[in-house]
C-alpha cells in the first residue's frame, strides 16, 4: 500500500455504538454480534470464515464456585487448627490464598466438556491477497461477547485480591507461630482473618452471571477497534507479513474463543512467527495499560515509548484476558486495553454504556496496535531486503524502529520516527 489509510476513530465509535446491547455466550445477542462482525469484514472485501466450538458453563458458574467453597472450607479449618497446629494452618491458609485466583489461571479446570454448554464462534478474517509465503504473521484479537455479574469487575478483582491477601496474612503469621514467634498471630487473631475471609469468599460464591450488561467498553470498544483495523491497517511495501482479524466468542466464560483459535490453528504458531495483538476494554482513560508474554510486552512498551503514550503495565487478581492461552505457550501475545481500572466498578454492569467510551481512547489504542504490527513485520523482514538496506547503510535497529517509518493510523498524528 503505497499511500496511508488513516484510522478513523469515528467509524470505531460507530461500531462500538451498533454492538452495544447485551450479547452473553448462547444468546440471541452474542449470535447478533456476530452476524455484524461478519458483515463488516465482507464489505472489506476481505475473506472471512466462521468457526463454531461447545462452550461449557461449568468451569465458570460451577467449578469456580466449588473453589471458592474449598477456600471456605480451609479458612474454617486454619481458625480450628490455629491454637494446636500452627504448620497446619499455614498450610490450610496458605493454600486458600492460592485457591483464590485459581478460576482465572489458564489452565484450570480445562477438560472434558461438561453441562450446561451453548455454542459460540470466532468470526475471522484476512486479505485476498493474503502473504500466505510471507515472514511473518499478525493476529488482531478482540472477543465480541459480553456478561453481566452481581458485583462489577472492580468490586470483582477486590473481593479476590482481598481474600488472597488475607489468607496469605494467615498463612505468615501462623508460619511465625509455628517457628517459635506467636505474636503475630496473637495479634492479628484467627477469630479475626477467619471471618474476614469468609465474608470476601462469600461475596464471590454469589456473584451470579446474567444477561444485562450492554458491553460498550468491554468489550464492543475493542471489537469497534478491530474492524477499523480491518479497514484501514495493510502491510508497508517491502515488509510483507500475513494480516489475520478474529473475533473471538466466549471470552467471558473460560478465554474459550481464544482457546479454540490456539487449538484449531495449531500451524499457525509453528510455521511462522506469528504476534497476537489483543485489543480490551480499550474506549476509555487518557493512557493505555499493556500485559503479555514478556517479549511481545516489551515490544508494545517500547512501541509506545516511541509514539509517546502514556502506558503502564496491568497485572491483576480476578481476572483473565484472551492474550493468556498464547502466552501460557510462551507464544508472543500482548493486550492493549484502556484506563481499565478507573472504569473497573463500570464493567459487567448496566453502566458500560456508551458514555464511557472516548474517541481518542479508540484511536489511540488502534495507532498502537497498529505500529506494533508494523513493528513486527519489520523485524522478521526477508533476508534479501535486510542485505540490501545495509548495503545502503540503514543499519537494522534504524530500519526497524526509526526510519522505516510506518503508515499513519490516526487523524492529526506526526510521526516521530
Amino acid at each position: 500500500m503505497n499511500s496511508p489509510i488513516p484510522f478513523d476513530a469515528n467509524r470505531a465509535y460507530d461500531h462500538t455504538e451498533a454492538l452495544c446491547y447485551p450479547r452473553r455466550v448462547g444468546t440471541s445477542g452474542e449470535r447478533r454480534a456476530a452476524r455484524y462482525v461478519a458483515r463488516q469484514f465482507a464489505a472489506l472485501g476481505l475473506v472471512c470464515w466462521r468457526e463454531r466450538f461447545v462452550v461449557s458453563f461449568f468451569p465458570a458458574e460451577i467449578g469456580n464456585r466449588l473453589v471458592f467453597l474449598a477456600c471456605a472450607i480451609l479458612v474454617v479449618a486454619a481458625v480450628l487448627t490455629a491454637g494446636a497446629y500452627p504448620w497446619l494452618t499455614a498450610l490450610c491458609a496458605g493454600t486458600a490464598a492460592l485457591l483464590a485466583n485459581a478460576p482465572w489461571r489458564v489452565q484450570f479446570l480445562r477438560g472434558r466438556c461438561r453441562p450446561p454448554w451453548a455454542i459460540s464462534e470466532n468470526v475471522l478474517a484476512t486479505l485476498p491477497e493474503s502473504a500466505k509465503g510471507a515472514p511473518a504473521r499478525v493476529v488482531f484479537l478482540a472477543h465480541y461477547d459480553t456478561k453481566s455479574q452481581w458485583l462489577p469487575t472492580g468490586v470483582r478483582v477486590a473481593l479476590v485480591t482481598g481474600t488472597a491477601g488475607v489468607c496469605a496474612l494467615f498463612a505468615l503469621a501462623a508460619l511465625a507461630a509455628a517457628l517459635g514467634l506467636p505474636a503475630g498471630l496473637e495479634m492479628l487473631g484467627p477469630w479475626r482473618l477467619g471471618p474476614l475471609a469468609l465474608l470476601l469468599l462469600a461475596g464471590l460464591l454469589l456473584n451470579f452471571t446474567g444477561n444485562r450488561c450492554p458491553g460498550a467498553l468491554d468489550n464492543g470498544s475493542a471489537v469497534g477497534t478491530l474492524l477499523e483495523l480491518a479497514r484501514c491497517w495493510r502491510p508497508q511495501p517491502g515488509t510483507p507479513v500475513e494480516a489475520v482479524w478474529v473475533a473471538t466468542g466466549s471470552e467471558e466464560v473460560e478465554l474459550d474463543g481464544a482457546r479454540h483459535l490456539l487449538r484449531a490453528h495449531a500451524s499457525w504458531w509453528q510455521d511462522k512467527p506469528t504476534l497476537v495483538i489483543n485489543l480490551e476494554s480499550v474506549g476509555a482513560g487518557g493512557r493505555v495499560f499493556l500485559a503479555g508474554e514478556a517479549r511481545a510486552l516489551r515490544l508494545a512498551r517500547e512501541e509506545a515509548d516511541r509514539l509517546g503514550m502514556e502506558h503502564a503495565l496491568l497485572a491483576v487478581l480476578g481476572a483473565g484476558m484472551d492474550h493468556e492461552p498464547f502466552a501460557a505457550r510462551g507464544l508472543p501475545a500482548v493486550s492493549i486495553l484502556g484506563d481499565v481500572v478507573r472504569r473497573s466498578f463500570a464493567l459487567h454492569s448496566r453502566r458500560d454504556n456508551m458514555s464511557l467510551i472516548e474517541r481518542p481512547a479508540l484511536e489511540r489504542a488502534g495507532r498502537l496496535a497498529a505500529h506494533l504490527a508494523w513493528r513486527w513485520a519489520a523485524l522478521h523482514r526477508p533476508p534479501v531486503l535486510v542485505h540490501n538496506q545495509e548495503a545502503f547503510g540503514v543499519s537494522d535497529r534504524g530500519a526497524g524502529a526509526e526510519s522505516s517509518e510506518p503508515q499513519r493510523c490516526g487523524p492529526g498524528h506526526r510521526g516521530t520516527g
